[in-house]
């Protein structure tokens, strides 16, 4: 398989195929891919006829096959229909997006990563990128990182809890974080403790793990959980 003239191997070819034809099937709609200058190493656009995935055209070809195939899980949930949290209403506030993405992730990740476990695909650069990432904000973290329930605090806590339960360099950041940014590292323990308790397999895991992760943040005034089983916000 090809992705804009860089050859990712045949890994995804089943997965890919049978996502396209669901999309096609269930909603009308063609899968696209892209690559481009964007924020994250993927992102996934759902338009009017096509279910666009972008991705960082600096990403190196032997780290592709697990980023895309992160992305096509993620176009996969929400055929399965799990559940997604969504702004509660336009009283939102400036760091609103990125606590809900960070909540998102928290469960839908672990979920993906484990969709594709089987493929053996390859996670080092990424895995190093994410690290990197940790290691910059642990280095001089502002003042707003340590005051207690602050926006940049509870981002912290949801970090700790993503990495505690994927990240595969975890046990080099650990003592780290908890030295660095100890009040939110305890938050990210419990957070952590009730995402792996309810888990993430199934859209009623990811409901149940997404619902305890934000009543451990209190992010129900910015946060609302669609149910996409139901159609109903939680």
């Amino acid at each position: 398989m090809k992705i804009k003239g860089k050859d990712i191997g045949g890994q995804l070819d089943e997965l890919c195929d049978s996502i396209s034809n669901r999309l096609e099937i269930e909603l009308e709609k063609k899968l696209e891919i892209e690559l481009g200058e964007i924020e994250n190493f993927s992102n996934v656009l759902w338009q009017n006829e096509t279910v666009l995935i972008q991705l960082h055209n600096g990403v190196p070809t032997h780290a592709l096959p697990h980023i895309f195939g992160v992305a096509l899980i993620h176009v996969q949930q929400r055929l399965d229909l799990y559940p997604v949290p969504q702004k509660h209403d336009e009283n939102d506030i400036p760091e609103g997006r990125l606590l809900r993405s960070a909540l998102r992730e928290l469960v839908l990740s672990p979920a993906a990563d484990d969709r594709l476990k089987s493929l053996e695909l390859d996670t080092q650069w990424e895995s190093e990128q994410r690290h990197q990432a940790l290691k910059d904000i642990l280095r001089d973290p502002g003042p707003e990182w340590l005051e207690e329930n602050s926006p940049a605090f509870l981002f912290a806590a949801l970090l700790y809890a993503r990495a505690a339960i994927e990240h595969p360099l975890w046990e080099k950041l650990k003592s780290t974080f908890h030295d660095t940014l100890p009040l939110a590292s305890t938050l990210g323990e419990q957070i952590e403790e009730g995402v792996r308790s309810n888990g993430w397999n199934s859209p009623g895991s990811c409901l149940q793990s997404l619902l305890a992760a934000r009543e451990l943040t209190n992010l129900e005034q910015i946060t609302r959980i669609l149910d996409r089983r139901t159609g109903a916000l939680l």
